[in-house]
């Protein structure tokens, strides 16, 4: 019984592995949109999210199963319960991230995304997925809790473009009509963030791991 439950984590983890893939694909094609290397890439982004969408789905049915016909202990039963909430939020970076997809094409130039800062905090979300992801699935507490810790820049990189896209409207800049878009974009970035701050405090839940990493958790919108 327990080789056959063993069996079936495995394909729990292989799942969200599978998962952040589809997800950080989706954020590499913004990286390099946001980066001003080429937006080709976006019109596949939000076929992307219906894929996340989709392997959301097939990992929640897989952990009922588990719950259900199995019987976990409670290690077990903490990991289990974990990636049905992590799931939950690595969908929303698929949505935010289709929603970033939507925004670009009305961004005149990647010029303006570099000088605001947003190619950089794509990419310091793509590391923080990445990074809880794999802290999940290797069981790594440390590596979850710098993930939280990287959520400071995070916020950090949106309270300074939002400086930045005020000071365009202050100064009459003449991108200044682009100012929403590009704030809208940075907030969606942060929240992605947060988000995966979110996957991190769930994987040290996993871990039975306590004190002020789970009781501060991440308020996401």
């Amino acid at each position: 019984m327990r080789t056959r439950f063993d069996s079936e984590l495995e394909t729990l983890y292989v799942s969200m592995i599978k998962m952040g893939s589809l997800t950080e694909e989706a954020l590499t094609v913004l990286q390099e949109a946001l980066s001003g290397s080429g937006r080709d890439g976006l019109d596949g982004i939000m076929a992307k999210s219906h894929e996340i969408d989709e392997k959301e789905r097939e990992i929640e049915a897989l952990c009922l199963r588990l719950l259900l016909r199995r019987q976990p202990v409670a290690r077990d039963l903490r990991t289990i319960s974990s990636a049905m909430k992590m799931v939950s939020d690595i969908e929303r970076i698929g949505d935010n991230a289709g929603d970033i997809a939507e925004i670009i094409p009305f961004i005149s130039s990647g010029d303006l995304t570099v000088r605001i800062g947003l190619d950089r905090m794509i990419v310091t979300v793509i590391d923080m997925v990445t990074s809880a992801i794999d802290a999940f699935v290797h069981s790594d507490a440390e590596k979850a809790k710098g993930v939280i810790a990287e959520d400071d820049a995070a916020d950090e990189a949106f309270v300074n473009a939002k400086q930045m896209v005020t000071e365009m409207i202050r100064t009459g800049d003449r991108n200044a009509e682009e100012a929403p878009d590009l704030l809208m974009i940075a907030k969606y970035l942060e929240r992605m963030g947060d988000h995966a701050a979110s996957l991190a405090r769930w994987v040290l839940n996993a871990l039975d791991v306590t004190g002020d990493w789970i009781n501060n958790p991440v308020k996401v919108n």
